[in-house]
């Protein structure tokens, strides 16, 4: 990655955990634009979701590395992926459909969905020089 990361967040949709095989997956929010494969992008599988997302995984031990929607033009690097450098978890988003039996005690905020614009942009305060799209902290812009 090349340019600064976006929102991290514990994501604990049913997608991510069916997927991730786990309670929840940290991810963190990129521009498409500054990711690269570091070895030739041949190496990775890919799958295209339904709604157009596109899922990739490495070709070796299927491990998912990156996701990319291009109608949201976001990106998402799972950051259990990342050999160095794993970042902090802003937030946790998608509550609502958490699994019953995790208690969420870690003190970080907690979004029933993705944060609104204005909950973004007080989570971006706390998080200086962070990537975000305009359009999720202005969407009228």
């Amino acid at each position: 990655m090349t340019g600064p990361l976006g929102p991290v967040a514990n994501c604990h949709c049913a997608f991510c955990r069916r997927v991730h095989g786990a309670a929840f997956t940290t991810v963190a929010f990129i521009s498409p634009d500054t990711f690269a494969w570091l070895t030739p992008a041949e190496s990775a599988s890919r799958y295209r979701t339904p709604l157009g997302a596109v899922r990739h995984f490495c070709g070796r031990c299927a491990s998912p590395i990156f996701n990319f929607s291009a109608p949201l033009e976001l990106g998402a690097v799972i950051t259990q992926s990342l050999d160095t450098g794993q970042p902090a978890p802003w937030a946790h988003v998608n509550t609502e459909s958490k699994v019953p039996w995790l208690t969420i005690a870690d003190g970080l905020p907690q979004f029933p969905t993705w944060p609104s614009p204005d909950q973004l942009r007080e989570l971006l305060r706390a998080h200086p020089g962070a990537w975000v799209p305009q359009r999720l902290v202005e969407p009228d812009a």
